[in-house]
């Protein structure tokens, strides 16, 4: 019986994971605490490696290739932001493809490289409070 390199012992490869990071660190750092209270704001998992098995349920279930990242609605409008590493991340077709049947129905959407670019396009939709803000107090009196 061989053994394939991989599972003998050879190191494996590290997972990428800027842009896992980068959206790990926008919602705990800046969504969570700073979102407007009357807003809602939560990620869409359909990237990432999955079985086959899995793609197939996930498909059947309604999920569609090229939606963005993350999703945000405030104030009736819909927002939608795809998530990219700050250097080198580029848009698929499918995603192109999806950000404008999505404008085309009345949400606005963009591109975010990296943690920095993400942040900006938040605050420039007015979609967070200012750093700073007393969110406790503000939370309660949105309550």
């Amino acid at each position: 019986m061989s053994v394939s390199p991989a599972s003998a012992g050879a190191p494996r490869k590290k997972p990428r994971t800027e842009e896992h990071d980068a959206q790990v660190a926008l919602f705990r750092d800046h969504i969570m605490p700073r979102l407007w209270p009357d807003a809602v704001a939560f990620a869409i998992p359909n990237g990432g490696h999955r079985a086959k098995r899995e793609a197939i349920k996930i498909k059947e279930e309604g999920g569609a290739a090229g939606v963005p990242d993350i999703f945000v609605i405030y104030q009736r409008q819909a927002y939608f932001l795809e998530m990219k590493k700050a250097k080198g991340g580029r848009v698929s077709t499918e995603q192109r493809v999806m950000m404008a049947r999505l404008r085309g129905a009345g949400a606005i959407c963009e591109v975010a490289k990296g943690l920095d670019e993400a942040v900006a396009q938040l605050e420039t939709w007015g979609l967070l409070m200012p750093a700073g803000e007393d969110v406790v107090s503000t939370r309660e009196i949105a309550a």
